[in-house]
């Protein structure tokens, strides 16, 4: 390996742009999840036919699977190199002022929304992904009696609990939270500004953090109010 080579990878230039192509992916992942959860309120039928879908894709499930992880560990570890580096290069240089208070608030919080959404990511892994879609948790009453309703069941009886519903709710604006920073982030770290299109980027990135948080929040608000009114419905 040559010596400017091995200078470039270990920059923080090719640490910023690998935490921003992996972070390009996890945001595709996460808009496309937000879209197939969303088929809950299309009623049972649609939410499990995605579900049985998705699993059919077999051995290209798994695959996807470990490659999301492995862009998911490699943005969580060279965020937070790149963090550490910033807080190095800086340190010391604000004897009176501090620069925080002109950071907004969604930056300075990036590293613990990003720790909150990386433990909520293996409780919704253990809740929903792995778990039994056809066993005691899958059975919802009905009007026509209880029913075993998959993963749409597991979903309606997950949520039912206030506790869960409120946890995940954090968690998902946490999630929507980093990602209005995130975004950002990611077309600074590639080199993409522009006068005219950075603060474009800016409130677009603003938006789709709403757009997730408000998505995903949904579907727990959806499933309560709709247990105490009309029911679930089949």
């Amino acid at each position: 390996m040559s010596r400017s080579l091995r200078a470039f990878l270990q920059s923080s230039i090719f640490k910023k742009q690998i935490a921003a192509v992996t972070g390009i992916i996890l945001v595709l992942f996460i808009i496309g999840h937000l879209a197939g959860n969303l088929l809950i309120f299309a009623g049972p039928q649609a939410l499990n036919e995605y579900a049985e879908k998705v699993l059919e894709l077999g051995p290209f499930l798994w695959s996807f699977r470990i490659g999301l992880l492995a862009a998911f560990v490699l943005h969580v570890y060279f965020t937070i190199r790149v963090t550490q580096e910033n807080r190095a290069a800086t340190a010391g240089r604000y004897a009176v002022t501090n620069p925080k208070g002109d950071w907004p608030f969604s930056r300075r919080t990036m590293v613990y929304t990003g720790l909150l959404v990386f433990f909520f990511l293996f409780l919704h892994l253990f809740d929903f992904t792995f778990a039994d879609h056809h066993g005691e948790g899958s059975v919802v009453m009905t009007g026509d009696g209880a029913m075993n309703l998959g993963l749409f069941g597991l979903v309606w009886n997950s949520f039912l609990n206030p506790l869960r519903s409120l946890v995940y709710i954090l968690a998902v604006c946490a999630v929507g939270l980093h990602l209005s920073h995130g975004v950002q982030s990611l077309f600074q770290s590639l080199g993409v500004t522009h006068e005219h299109y950075t603060p474009l980027v800016q409130k677009g990135s603003i938006a789709l953090g709403l757009v997730v948080a408000v998505g995903f929040s949904l579907i727990p608000i959806y499933v309560f109010i709709r247990h105490y009114t009309i029911g679930v419905g089949v």
